[in-house]
């Protein structure tokens, strides 16, 4: 079961890097739970509604804001991915980039949490992996 639940989040991610916000919320449970606390704003929430708004707020803090996945593995029922999200600050010009991990727990082909932590070392520890 694990590899499709790798093809859910492959296709949600080609959606959002396609430009289809619409169709990669499509991917989530309507009730899924979003944990990016470890982030600097600690947002929360629970929903399709406030995923959307959560990501909204982040990417549109940034004038050319980009993702890249640089890796995607199954474990179970979670998917851990490490990305590299970069761009520059609106108003503050300042040019970042982060590296940092997300895991996704899957239930009937659906996204039903998405947890992001900040050093993707302390999200395998989570799931309780090691690199």
């Amino acid at each position: 079961m694990s590899q499709e639940d790798v093809k859910v989040v492959r296709r949600m991610y080609e959606a959002f890097h396609g430009g289809d916000a619409d169709g990669a919320l499509t991917y989530f449970d309507p009730d899924v739970v979003v944990d990016a606390s470890r982030r600097v704003d600690g947002a929360t929430g629970r929903g399709r509604h406030e995923l959307a708004a959560i990501i909204t707020e982040w990417v549109g803090a940034f004038e050319e804001w980009r993702e890249e996945i640089e890796e995607i593995r199954d474990h179970g029922n979670q998917v851990y991915v490490v990305a590299t999200q970069a761009g520059r600050g609106k108003g503050s010009g300042i040019e970042i980039e982060t590296r940092y991990a997300l895991v996704y727990e899957i239930r009937s082909d659906k996204i039903t949490q998405m947890t992001i932590y900040l050093d993707p070392t302390e999200a395998l520890e989570a799931m309780g992996l090691r690199e």
